[in-house]
């Protein structure tokens, strides 16, 4: 057998990558400096080149060290993927498990999830994380979260996508806003009369498209950060906005002097569960989703 890296020595050599210094690598993986310096080396001397470039306190990954920390990262993700496989088959859904969830579904899910999860895997341990869909994309692919919720469509070719449930679409006015009863094709609202959420909110775009909505006169300038805001806006008649099923069936519009009807019947989103190709988790997963589905059609149902 060829003298090969030990698996410990790339766990090393991604430490230093991500810290760029050796004192903060070796503090996460929790050894001396002179212990990791020394398995560097010995990394080196195996490989038989460079990789990391040391003058005084700063260091740099030459170009042969960068392409071997990308090797290595994809070893230590099928590595642990291998642990994983044989933990997930032994012990389905059990031990600690992250949900990454953007903000406009985590809002009206969160609490119930973690009373599904409790009740029918008692054994988990859940942790949920709500932010952005590119910030969960990114952490899914670095391994920061196992799962990702996501509303689509969106960009997920790198992650295995599988459709919980379509979220319809609904326009919402306040009672008395006569200018929008009525209206089937939204391109004929009054000019700056439809409230959306900021441009970086996926929500917009999928409304925006689900509701054939493309004249921009329609659109009024101002951008919420939050459904909240945007039902301040339509509660003083100023316009309309759209709202999935899922928020209204978590009581958004509760107590407030709004109507809403169906967008159109091919308006929706969907609501999807992403995780990575490589994970050794997929049974997991999949036991996750059989749990999944039901829960969120009825969370979206008309």
């Amino acid at each position: 057998m060829k003298n090969l890296p030990s698996i410990k020595q790339l766990q090393y050599l991604l430490a230093v990558h991500q810290h760029q210094h050796f004192g903060r690598a070796a503090e996460a993986c929790f050894i001396g400096q002179s212990t990791l310096s020394s398995a560097i080396q010995n990394l080196e001397e195996t490989l038989g080149c460079q990789l990391i470039e040391r003058e005084n306190r700063s260091i740099m990954f030459t170009s042969i060290g960068e392409e071997v920390v990308e090797r290595a990262r994809k070893i230590i993700d099928d590595t642990i993927s291998v642990k994983e496989l044989t933990k997930s088959f032994l012990n389905p859904l059990q031990g600690h498990l992250t949900i990454g969830i953007i903000p406009t579904v985590a809002s009206f899910i969160a609490a119930d999830l973690y009373h599904l999860c409790a009740k029918e895997f008692p054994e988990l341990e859940l942790v949920l994380i709500e932010d952005t869909s590119d910030n969960l994309l990114d952490k899914l692919e670095k391994g920061q979260v196992d799962v990702a919720l996501l509303a689509l469509p969106y960009n997920t070719n790198k992650f295995h996508t599988h459709i919980l449930a379509q979220d319809p679409f609904n326009i919402v006015r306040h009672k008395d806003y006569q200018a929008a009863e009525g209206v089937v094709d939204f391109n004929l609202l009054p000019p700056s009369s439809v409230f959306l959420l900021e441009r970086e909110h996926c929500l917009t775009d999928h409304a925006l498209s689900a509701c054939h909505l493309s004249k921009s006169e329609c659109i009024n300038p101002f951008e919420a950060a939050s459904l909240h805001t945007l039902l301040s806006m339509v509660e003083r008649q100023l316009g309309v906005t759209f709202l999935p099923q899922m928020a209204i069936n978590a009581g958004i519009l509760s107590h407030k002097p709004m109507v809403f009807s169906a967008a159109q019947d091919t308006a929706y989103r969907d609501i999807g569960i992403l995780w990575r190709k490589t994970s050794g988790r997929i049974r997991d997963f999949r036991l996750l989703c059989d749990k999944l589905k039901p829960f969120f059609t009825e969370k979206c149902a008309r």
